[in-house]
């Protein structure tokens, strides 16, 4: 059994329940103190026991236990950049575990690790040079698609000595391979991709009988998607002939380093590659499908922003809760392509007669949401009241149909500290008597009746 080394145990219930069912998966024994700390795993420790890490081996992996900020910088302040928040779950505690595990020993982590803190894709290629090369274990990574990227003269001697075959960069990993090694390979990296590592035993057949390896496989996640895999193969048999290893690494490096470079460079086109996407999946994320205005989401967020900056400076703002009237006879009469057409047009519309200081958002269908900065009833009234104008007096054509709508309006001020709920719900009662009185105006009060 492998050891964990937890100090105290970390005092939250909830992750030592985590830990123990983690433990049981990976047939790990959970230790409070070790005379031999060469002989432990991993270390979790919670930023009172901090000092109890002094005289322990200083390679060994630590993970700080915290959800406190203050604990945060205190374990910063002593070198540990690793932190996982108490409540995590069993399967993101799996996926850590992992990686540890699989990638025990590559130095290429680690220092990423501590210069960025952070296990972003991008920071592996930044250190092939200075660790990659020099590793003593055999290292490839390989594309999702499980073309192989780049590897180390370890890797391809052990891959060669395994399967009589030679890695080629750019090419699927069982590229030569028989059938039978093809559907191994297809079968291990299926395992992989549950985010989990695969381990394997592996035997040598063609250089050498005699050699014994072990492999693992972990997938390479980025915003909580996988991008590719790495491999590490350990040589775990009798170590023999390091001289003549040694001489036919350095050579192999030599022949290898232009393609080593090339593919650095493709690491690099790829990253910024994903990058862009996913700066278009957030931008999606925030708007509207159809017309491409902001959506709920996005105005909740700056709602906060905005009650924020209210609370120092104390000016008032307004929300407009505003519907289309009778949009149904729009859709009914023209069809949902031409109400498409008009909803859109309309978004543009608002958004070329707002200040831009305001914003809005498509609440839902044909309602929508304003926000009016630093602005009273009066001053929120008046900006309505001239979009309320320019929508009457615009003609949507489409197809060569032309179509005219009308929308009210209910507005509410922020101006004191509460719920927004409370403010969207008193702009939807005025919206709601609007309606009810002839539609197609601004009610900013409600007159008693």
């Amino acid at each position: 059994m492998r050891d964990f080394l937890v100090l105290t145990l970390i005092k939250s219930k909830g992750f030592n329940l985590i830990l123990d069912k983690v433990s049981t998966r990976f047939k790990l024994k959970l230790v409070e103190t070790c005379d031999e700390p060469k002989h432990i795993n991993l270390i979790f420790v919670e930023p009172s026991n901090i000092d109890s890490l002094i005289g322990l081996d200083k390679n060994l992996p630590i993970i700080g236990v915290t959800s406190s900020q203050s604990d945060l910088e205190e374990f910063y302040k002593k070198d540990i950049f690793l932190i996982i928040p108490e409540n995590i779950t069993e399967k993101q505690l799996e996926i850590i575990i992992n990686k540890q595990l699989a990638l025990q020993g590559f130095d290429l982590f680690k220092l990423a690790f501590k210069k960025n803190k952070s296990f972003a894709f991008e920071n592996f290629t930044y250190y092939i040079e200075t660790v990659f090369i020099n590793s003593t274990l055999g290292v490839a990574f390989l594309s999702k698609d499980m073309q192989i990227l780049i590897f180390n003269p370890i890797f391809a001697k052990i891959f060669h000595n395994i399967y009589n075959e030679s890695p080629v960069i750019g090419k699927p990993i069982y590229n030569n391979l028989t059938n039978k090694n093809k559907d191994y390979w297809h079968k291990i990296i299926e395992e992989c991709s549950s985010c989990s590592e695969e381990c394997a035993n592996l035997k040598g057949k063609w250089d050498d009988k005699r050699k014994h390896y072990q492999m693992q496989i972990t997938p390479i996640m980025k915003i909580s998607s996988m991008i590719g895999y790495a491999i590490v193969i350990k040589d775990v048999s009798q170590f023999t002939n390091a001289n003549a290893d040694l001489k036919r690494y350095y050579k192999y490096l030599l022949e290898q380093n232009t393609r080593l470079e090339q593919a650095y460079k493709e690491l690099e086109v790829n990253n910024a590659k994903l990058k862009i996407a996913y700066e278009k999946v957030n931008a999606l994320s925030n708007h509207d499908y159809l017309t491409q205005a902001p959506n709920r989401k996005y105005f909740l967020e700056k709602i906060e922003y905005e009650q924020l900056r209210f609370k120092r400076t104390k000016n008032p703002f307004i929300l407009v809760y505003c519907d289309i009237d009778d949009f149904k006879i729009v859709n009914d009469h023209y069809g949902h392509e031409t109400g498409d057409y008009v909803l859109i047009s309309l978004c543009n519309l608002i958004k070329t007669t707002i200040r831009d200081i305001d914003f809005f958002c498509r609440w839902g269908g044909e309602e929508f949401l304003i926000f009016l900065a630093e602005s009273d009833l009066k001053i929120g009234k008046t900006i309505v009241e001239r979009l309320l104008q320019k929508i009457r007096n615009y003609e949507f054509n489409y197809n060569g149909k032309s179509i005219k709508i009308t929308m009210t309006f209910g507005l509410a001020v922020y101006d004191k500290d509460q719920h927004i709920n409370e403010i969207i719900n008193i702009a939807d009662k005025k919206l709601y008597w609007g309606k009810g009185h002839n539609k197609n105006q601004v009610v900013d009060i409600i007159p008693d009746t």
